[in-house]
């Protein structure tokens, strides 16, 4: 029932909206009728006035996007647009035989939409045809709110209990998904249906329950709602992850300091993790590459060591970086749980993940930007023994 109303409120809304639009239209088409019809046409032509441009002017005008009148062939007679009088317009001339007024839209060189009036009228006994253009987007920013204000009363009332009942079903819909991945040749499509059947709904969700935690004082309703936008931002973060993975964008390259980016990329991990013990052995050596995708590598990699240390005693991760014969080789290594021989051959498979909330898509991205930079990754792990992740760079791309 409510999904039905809202549908008649947008229609309305809608209606409502060009109604305006017609009845402004028509109110200016009579005025600008009756000063033509008491003007001397043939005067006016012969001076060129810039009557419609000066018109327009006037603040009681406010919401007219252009005024112009044309000759059955299509020629500009008069127009708000000096600039334009005595130009043809094929397009026109078809009006003519339509019968008017005769309402619809035209998308302008700036590419804004503006609803359009044309009327025929007849002036020294020559039929013209006067075009008047309306700015839409004041009229319909009222309607909008009127709309916006009406859909939220209608729907605050069951909100919360079906944002629930959607977040789940969306969950169920992202595994199903995960599990059909791997069937799917295509990721780059499949990356655009995602944004678009998940990431518009979702971020809806996301944002009334924002909206509803500011209004709502309720504790139990409040927990509700936070827990709402929590599993929508880990949505969120699946679907870019995919999106990254599917669609990597084009290189940038420029010259970079391998040292200062590394320790700028350790930073934010070392203030967050202050138990684990960083340690860098890194030397300066500059490099062409891609300096943003090689801070997501190091950040991915970062991020696996740190959730391979929650679980042991001994929390450490050192950083090595040398020149070798030309190359630049980068050594990641922790003292975390480390991965079985099975796991290890798993590991840079897309949505494989040994973590309950994971992904499975951070060593997936790491490989694809790998390639792409081409780089050489060597991941070695023992159960046990912790993990070492190698990569070999170009010196320059």
């Amino acid at each position: 029932m409510l999904v039905v109303s809202a549908f008649f409120i947008y229609r309305n809304a809608e209606q409502a909206t060009e109604q305006s639009l017609k009845m402004q239209a028509i109110g200016i088409t009579i005025t600008l009728n009756s000063v033509l019809q008491n003007s001397d046409i043939k005067e006016l032509k012969r001076q060129g006035s810039t009557i419609f441009s000066e018109i327009l002017i006037d603040e009681r005008w406010e919401g007219v996007a252009f005024i112009s009148l044309y000759s059955s062939e299509g020629k500009v007679v008069f127009h708000s647009n000096p600039a334009l009088i005595g130009q043809k317009f094929q397009e026109v001339i078809p009006l003519f035989k339509e019968k008017t007024p005769y309402y619809h839209y035209l998308t302008l060189s700036t590419g804004e939409k503006v609803f359009v009036t044309d009327t025929k009228i007849n002036l020294d006994e020559i039929q013209y045809l006067l075009r008047v253009a309306l700015h839409t987007y004041p009229v319909q920013s009222l309607v909008r709110h009127a709309k916006i204000h009406m859909l939220f009363l209608a729907f605050s009332a069951v909100f919360i209990i079906l944002a629930g009942f959607f977040t789940i079903k969306l969950l169920s819909k992202i595994e199903k998904m995960q599990n059909r991945m791997k069937e799917l040749e295509n990721l780059s499509m499949l990356s655009r249906v995602l944004a678009h059947e998940i990431r518009n709904p979702l971020g809806s969700i996301k944002g009334f329950a924002q909206y509803l935690m500011k209004k709502i004082s309720e504790p139990p309703l409040k927990e509700y709602l936070d827990i709402i936008v929590k599993e929508s931002l880990r949505l969120e973060r699946l679907t870019d992850d995919l999106s990254q993975y599917a669609n990597p964008q084009s290189i940038n390259l420029q010259r970079v300091n391998l040292m200062e980016l590394i320790h700028e990329t350790v930073l934010p991990f070392s203030i967050e993790h202050k138990e684990i013990f960083f340690e860098l052995q890194v030397e300066e050596v500059s490099i062409k590459t891609d300096r943003d995708k090689i801070i997501q590598i190091l950040n991915n990699i970062l991020q696996n060591s740190v959730s391979a240390l929650s679980e042991v005693e001994e929390k450490r991760i050192s950083i090595k970086s040398r020149k070798i014969n030309g190359r630049i080789k980068i050594e990641i290594s922790d003292t975390g749980i480390g991965m079985d021989e099975e796991i290890l051959k798993k590991a840079k498979e897309p949505f494989f993940t040994t973590k309950p909330k994971g992904t499975g898509l951070g060593l997936a991205i790491v490989g694809r930007l790998c390639e792409i930079l081409k780089i050489n990754l060597e991941i070695k792990s023992k159960k046990g023994q912790g993990t070492t992740v190698c990569l070999t760079l170009l010196e320059s791309l």
